[in-house]
C-alpha cells in the first residue's frame, strides 16, 4: 500500500538539558495542530574527494556531519486564558526567546543571547518517524488581512535512525482556532507615531541556526538573529507622515500590532525602535498603499521585539 503525504503529525517537548536523551514528547499533551508539516531527513553537506585521474568522470563524495530539519506552521492563536502560556510557547521558546508568565494577567516572550532552551521533535510521515534531538530554531510571522495570523517554525536537530511507528494518536484540543486577521479582530498598526490601515504584516526573526562543525561537539546552536519585516500600509500622505523624510534621514521609531481585542485573546507584537528602507507605491484594488522594508533595533539589548499574549 502506497504512503500517503497528507498522514502527518509533529510532536514537540522542551528538554531539560540540551540533549539529554530522555525527553519524549506525548501524543496527548505535545501534539502540534499544522498547517504544514515537512522534513528533510539528511540536511547538510557531502564532502567532496577529488582525485587526479588520467580519465574524465565524478570523483566518489563521503558523507559529511548531518541533522535533521523540520518545518511547521501554525495559527498565531492563544490559549483563552490570560497569563497562560499558548500552545506555539514551548516551540517559541526553542527558537531563542525567554517566557515570562504573570498568572491572570499575561505571557510576555522577548529575545535571548545565551542559554537558548532547547527541544525534541517527533515528525511522523505516514509510517516513518524523524526523531529530532538538541532542536533549535528560528520564527516567522505573518498578519495579513483577510487570512489566520501565522507562525513558521523551522527547527533544526541532531540526527536519529529513522524508524517505521504508527502514527499518533494525537490529542490537539489545546490548540483553539485562531482569530483572522480583519478590522473586528485587529488594530491598526501603531507606527512610528500614526495609526495606519494595513493590508500586510510580516516580522521574520532570522535566527543564525547552525550545525557547529567541530568533531566531538556536535550540537546545534543558535549563534546570532537578524530580524526584519514588511509591511503594505495605506498612504496617509506626507502631511499626515512623511515616511519617505522618515527613510532620508534613517530615523527609528515604535511599531506595533495588536491583534484581538477580549482578554483571553490579545497577541500584541512590538518593536520599540525600527528603522525602515525607502518606501514604495503599490497599488490595492485602486487605494494607494506603501509597501515598507523595516528592521527592528535592541535598544538595551534582547528587547527588539516582545510578544505578549494576554
Amino acid at each position: 500500500m502506497s504512503m500517503k503525504t497528507n498522514r502527518r503529525a509533529m510532536l514537540f517537548a522542551l528538554e531539560s538539558e540540551y540533549n539529554d536523551g530522555a525527553t519524549t514528547p506525548e501524543a496527548a499533551t505535545d501534539a502540534v495542530l499544522t498547517r504544514e508539516i515537512t522534513v528533510t531527513p539528511l540536511s547538510g553537506t557531502d564532502i567532496e574527494r577529488t582525485f587526479v585521474r588520467p580519465y574524465y568522470g565524478n570523483s566518489p563524495r563521503a558523507a559529511g556531519e548531518k541533522h535533521v530539519e523540520s518545518v511547521v506552521e501554525v495559527e498565531l492563536n492563544t490559549s483563552g486564558t490570560p497569563g497562560t502560556p499558548p500552545p506555539w510557547g514551548k516551540m517559541l521558546r526553542a527558537c531563542g526567546f525567554s517566557e515570562v508568565i504573570e498568572e491572570g494577567v499575561s505571557v510576555t516572550y522577548s529575545p535571548v543571547s545565551e542559554d537558548e532552551d532547547s527541544g525534541v521533535f517527533f515528525t511522523h510521515v505516514d509510517g516513518n518517524l524523524h526523531k529530532g534531538r538538541g532542536a533549535h530554531g528560528t520564527a516567522a510571522f505573518t498578519l495579513n488581512a483577510e487570512s489566520m495570523p501565522v507562525i513558521r517554525f523551522t527547527f533544526r536537530a541532531l540526527i536519529s535512525p529513522v524508524t517505521q511507528e504508527q502514527l499518533p494518536s494525537v490529542t490537539l484540543s489545546q490548540w483553539r482556532a485562531g482569530l483572522a486577521i480583519n478590522s473586528v479582530n485587529t488594530a491598526p498598526l501603531d507606527f512610528m507615531g500614526a495609526v495606519v490601515p494595513f493590508n500586510q504584516f510580516s516580522l521574520d526573526m532570522a535566527g543564525q541556526v547552525i550545525h557547529k562543525k567541530i568533531v566531538g561537539s556536535n550540537d546545534i546552536q543558535i549563534t546570532g538573529r537578524s530580524p526584519s519585516g514588511q509591511l503594505m500600509i495605506e498612504d496617509p500622505g506626507v502631511n499626515a507622515k512623511n515616511y519617505f523624510e522618515v527613510s532620508q534621514r534613517a530615523d527609528t521609531g515604535a511599531l506595533k500590532i495588536t491583534h484581538g481585542k477580549t482578554a483571553g485573546d490579545i497577541i500584541e507584537i512590538s518593536m520599540p525602535e525600527v528603522g525602515i528602507e525607502s518606501p514604495t507605491y503599490s497599488d490595492l484594488e485602486g487605494t494607494q498603499m506603501l509597501s515598507i522594508n523595516y528592521s527592528p533595533e535592541p535598544i538595551d539589548g534582547n528587547d527588539e521585539v516582545t510578544i505578549v499574549v494576554k
